[in-house]
């Protein structure tokens, strides 16, 4: 096969600029080209549009003249046909930038361990002197017990290192009192640090406990063993310690002079939960549904009932007592969702706080609005991961200015005694289905919280703010965590849909004014992708030698209750006989579709090698008019590999990875797919992406992973530094989405959630857009 090279100045100015190309008039085997500037290249050899043979990938090259030598052969390594082909260059010097997580966290760290971040949300907080003290339940590989100074409160430190699951807290003698709870071992127990240095402390009648695959507590007091011993209570008044059981009916007394022992068991108080303590020697617990009433302490811890309860709350979920005013708070969910206010001498209540039915009367967010509960089931027993709306917290401050914690929202709200809003403190727990409005980039949704962007604002962290809740009014039935507000689009008639989880399928919801309206048009399966024009797109997972179908659902009308009317499915693309290197949708990973100039549609194989599938392409390219592919490329590295994250759009299946790819995604000439490699290098994850060209050839590969931690590789059962949020990490990045800087298309962003490294909404910044320039030689083959 003779090969001829001949130069063809065909070129693709993206901003205005020309190479000059150098024709090797020596030799029949190389072709040259000229760069203006140094730059990032790729090149391949084309057949028209279809790509035949990537050449390089991601390749630094200095501005000069260069040469291009091809031996014939296409990516599968077979003689091409003779004929006329093209060698495309992709040159670019397209920027990255990780502009941080600040969407949904508050923090005043970009990263490090003085960040708020969490697998799971804010569960209870204490103030006491200068600090709040706070946990957040379950939280993986690091603590659940934090603290943070008054004074600057956007600012964390985490107290103890990887433990048990930490909820309940109080404060006394210097001391912070935690309740641990081992759910391997279903043992509960309380552990004490010292205030003043966060080490433990430990009394005298103090075990040593290790907890299962975490930390030997020395300090542990009151350890039970049982499915129904984990704490729901804590108090301190006076030396003595109240820990209250719920399910086990019992309240035990500590006697923290006595080094921590017991010597009172409490068992005429049904279902004791939330305790507090006021100054004048009295306890107060919610021991119903609908009931706080107040107990005067003995001398010997015994608790003795007073004659005071408060019957008149709907859903009691937690209490605070402001000393400076004598007036005992109630977090009341149910019909309320306020703190209402009482005189702790008689009673008499006084004007309650919030807005009466809190998101029962709309999603719109406020700063005298909570959201304390909701009418989903409140599972007592769900310890691993902490239920969402079945609790709050209330802290008062010495000067009658209180926090308050907004359950629904994840935020720590501050007010003064007046109950003017002072600030809030928020972060984003593992709320990890995130969407933006195909249709309005502005509009992003992370589980039901909606947020505004501000594209005028360079900062992306004053370029954001909560609008909307929308999940007050959703049932169980619609309650999946992997779920909630799927594909949201803005459509014709100005109103926004989406797809929300009903058992296996999708619903088709609106967001209205009032609230989620969900209408009664259900989509067999999840395989469904909604488009910008309206249309649905429907996908079976491809298995081989099957056949993958693409249906696409055209949107028509609209009927008179603004439900959408869609024609009857119609074909939009087949692949038959599916072959095993074929780059497509497959189960255990999300559905990426995309179409590009009306006739190309985009593929991405996201899964690891498995059922004989995985080992070739995993990013496609198909011509919806024959079928065909236009291109094939990220090839897979192979199971055996375990090298560095390949920098060249390799798709990685080796490494030991479980869950490796997330979605593909395109906005205008542009294709970006993510790999959040879930177990990778045994255990580990990353936060890559590959950035392509909509001819098939890589721009750059962007983000990063775990073998880039500043922090060490060390990890040990207590987890350590190695779990310390460093530049542009996250877990479980599962839901990425790109959009075009909407007053500036030569700026892009791609934004992500997060599992737990940073607690908020990432955004990478992709600029300089115009620097991307493909020029075209000509190549025939006889």
């Amino acid at each position: 096969m003779k090969i001829l090279y001949y130069f063809l100045f065909l070129s693709y100015v993206l901003n205005a600029q020309n190479y000059h190309y150098v024709e090797n008039k020596n030799t029949a085997k190389e072709v040259q080209f000229y760069l203006d500037e140094n730059a990032r290249t790729s090149a391949g050899v084309y057949d028209g549009e279809v790509l035949l043979r990537t050449l390089w990938s991601n390749v630094e090259k200095d501005k000069g003249t260069h040469s291009i030598e091809w031996d014939g052969l296409d990516d599968e390594g077979i003689p091409v046909s003779s004929g006329n082909y093209t060698i495309k260059v992709l040159s670019n010097n397209v920027k990255y930038e990780w502009e941080g997580a600040k969407i949904g966290n508050t923090s005043k760290n970009l990263t490090g361990v003085n960040r708020y971040h969490g697998l799971s949300g804010f569960f209870k907080f204490i103030v006491h002197g200068e600090k709040i003290y706070w946990s957040n339940g379950y939280n993986e590989q690091r603590t659940a017990a934090y603290t943070s100074e008054l004074s600057d409160p956007q600012v964390t430190t985490p107290v103890l290192d990887k433990g048990a699951i930490v909820k309940y807290i109080a404060t006394g003698e210097d001391k912070v009192f935690w309740s641990g709870h081992d759910v391997q071992a279903n043992k509960s127990f309380v552990f004490v640090t010292d205030q003043n240095s966060n080490e433990e402390y430990i009394f005298d009648k103090a075990i040593s406990y290790e907890v299962t695959y975490s930390r030997t507590y020395e300090s542990t007091l009151d350890l039970i063993e049982g499915t129904n011993s984990y704490i729901t209570g804590l108090a301190y008044y006076n030396g003595y310690l109240y820990v209250a059981r719920q399910l086990q009916n019992t309240i035990h007394v500590l006697s923290l002079s006595n080094g921590g022992s017991l010597v009172q068991t409490i068992q005429f108080i049904n279902a004791p939960r939330e305790l507090t303590t006021d100054d004048k020697g009295n306890l107060w617990l919610i021991s119903d549904e609908s009931s706080v009433s107040k107990y005067v302490i003995q001398e010997n811890g015994q608790l003795e009932k007073s004659n005071l309860s408060i019957s008149s709350l709907d859903e009691p979920l937690t209490l605070g007592f402001n000393k400076k005013d004598n007036i005992l708070g109630v977090c009341d969910g149910g019909a309320y969702q306020q703190i209402r206010f009482f005189n702790a001498d008689n009673g008499e209540e006084d004007a309650p706080f919030g807005e009466l039915g809190g998101y029962a009367n709309g999603p719109k967010v406020s700063n005298n609005k909570f959201y304390f509960s909701d009418s989903k089931s409140k599972d007592f027993n769900a310890d691993i991961y902490t239920p969402q709306y079945n609790h709050a917290s209330l802290a008062f401050e010495n000067d009658g200015s209180f926090w308050v914690l907004d359950t629904g929202n994840n935020r720590m709200m501050k007010y003064d005694s007046n109950r003017n809003f002072q600030e809030k403190i928020q972060y984003t727990p593992d709320w990890l289905i995130m969407s933006i409005d195909k249709n309005n980039s502005s509009r992003l949704f992370v589980d039901f919280l909606e947020y505004e962007i501000d594209y005028s604002q360079e900062d992306i962290g004053e370029s954001w703010s909560l609008k909307n809740n929308w999940g007050f009014s959703i049932q169980d039935d619609y309650n999946n965590s992997f779920g909630r507000i799927r594909e949201p689009v803005t459509l014709s008639n100005g109103k926004t849909y989406f797809l929300l989880t009903e058992g296996y399928n999708f619903v088709i919801a609106e967001l209205t004014e009032s609230g989620i309206r969900i209408t009664d048009k259900v989509l067999d399966g999840f395989n469904w992708v909604w488009l910008e024009d309206g249309s649905l797109v429907y996908v079976n997972p491809a298995e081989l030698h099957g056949n993958v179908i693409w249906e696409k659902y055209e949107l028509n009308d609209f009927d008179i209750d603004n439900d959408p009317i869609f024609l009857g499915g119609s074909l939009l693309a087949k692949r038959t006989n599916i072959l095993a290197n074929e780059p497509l949708f497959r189960y255990g990973s999300s559905l990426s579709v995309a179409i590009l100039d009306d006739y190309k549609l985009l593929t991405f194989d996201a899964r690891p090698e498995e059922n004989n599938m995985g080992a070739g392409y995993h990013l496609g390219l198909l011509n919806t008019n024959d079928n065909t592919w236009i291109f094939k490329t990220s090839k897979a590295t192979g199971k055996d590999y375990t090298g560095d994250y390949p920098l060249d759009g390799r798709f990685d299946t080796g490494n030991d990875v479980h869950n490796a790819g997330s979605k593909a995604m395109a906005f205008g000439n542009n294709i970006v797919w993510g790999y959040y490699g879930e177990f990778w290098k045994g255990g580990f994850q990353t936060n890559q992406y590959a950035h392509y060209w909509e001819n098939g050839l890589l721009l750059n590969v962007f983000g990063t992973n775990w073998t880039k931690n500043v922090n060490g590789l060390s990890v040990s059962r207590l987890g350590g530094e190695v779990f310390t949020p460093f530049d542009g990490m996250a877990g479980n990045a599962i839901n990425p989405y790109t959009v075009f800087n909407p007053l500036n298309s030569d700026i892009a962003y791609l934004y992500h959630p997060d599992e737990s490294w940073h607690g908020g909404i990432h955004r990478w910044r992709i600029s300089d857009l115009d620097s991307v320039k493909v020029d075209i030689l000509s190549i025939t083959v006889e």
